[in-house]
């Protein structure tokens, strides 16, 4: 299939459209408790929405009262990765911007002829953008327009205490009202840690990020299921290189928010999904305090 190019009329509306969405919209939506269901979070699925579908059976979620927040990285690699735009529509889906969200977003605001550009790293396939050569040009506009208002990180209210969901990670010795408030304020460090840091997991840091109770976070892949470190829960486990690859030990990481850390040790397996579910009313510890 070659490369259906956007109108000059539909660009002009994305620049727009992303331009007004980075200075009005939020950028850390709050939750309260949910006082209906049960609150769940996937790590990254990169066009992996059957894994996505198989761990929301696999839980037993219930579209009219439970809620699905996802850690970004929606898109790339997968071919599925066009689905993400009808996902996103969902009223019980709740998403954040993770890297490659922010790298396609910020090709469509900052240059002149993004669609030329997007082309030839279709082409290529750089950094999984092959599948956006395979889709329409409706199709990729519906795609960016739902990925241009996501927030960048998002905090839920639990019975446990507050939650945290963030793509990548928050720096060292940073409490999480400070991250916020930098998030809010425009920091570009700050989001550029948000989206793409890797030093907490590089090494090893277990200091855990104060001021929240509990943090999930994806990027940073791991094939031997999720990862604890302090607070911070690393939950991408690679759906998308089961799903194309057949990678062994690659997964859905799907988590209730309140799931006991212990499961970590015995997570459920069913399909190509890592089900972290077994959850307490036990609250989550000094981690909240500052």
């Amino acid at each position: 299939m070659e490369f259906q190019f956007m109108s000059p009329e539909q660009i002009a509306q994305l620049k727009e459209e992303i331009s007004s969405t980075k200075n009005s919209n939020p950028r850390v939506i709050r939750f309260e408790e949910n006082q209906i269901g049960r609150d769940f979070v996937i790590g990254d699925v990169h066009g992996a929405f059957d894994s996505v579908w198989q761990a929301m059976v696999a839980a037993g979620f219930h579209r009219g009262f439970d809620r699905l927040f996802s850690v970004g990285d929606l898109i790339d690699r997968g071919p599925g990765s066009a689905r993400a735009a009808q996902f996103l529509s969902q009223p019980y889906v709740h998403a954040i911007q993770g890297n490659h969200e922010a790298n396609l977003l910020e090709l469509y605001r900052d240059y002149e002829d993004p669609e030329q550009g997007l082309a030839t790293l279709a082409r290529i396939d750089f950094n999984g953008m092959g599948w956006l050569a395979n889709v329409s040009a409706a199709e990729r506009f519906e795609v960016v327009q739902a990925i241009a208002r996501l927030p960048l990180a998002i905090e839920v209210q639990t019975p446990r205490g507050p939650v945290g969901l963030i793509h990548a990670e928050v720096p060292s010795h940073m409490d999480w009202p400070t991250f916020v408030a930098a998030l809010e304020g425009g920091d570009p460090e700050i989001e550029d840690s948000c989206l793409t840091g890797r030093e907490r997991i590089k090494s090893g840091d277990t200091s855990g990020v104060p001021g929240i109770g509990r943090i999930f976070a994806g990027h940073s892949t791991s094939f031997q299921g999720a990862v604890q470190l302090g607070n911070v829960y690393m939950i991408d486990t690679g759906a998308v290189f089961a799903e194309i690859k057949g990678k062994p030990g690659a997964a859905m990481t799907m988590a209730d928010l309140q799931f006991k850390t212990a499961s970590l040790s015995k997570p459920a397996v069913h399909q190509g999904v890592q089900l972290l579910k077994e959850n307490t009313l036990e609250p989550f510890g000094s981690y909240a305090m500052i």
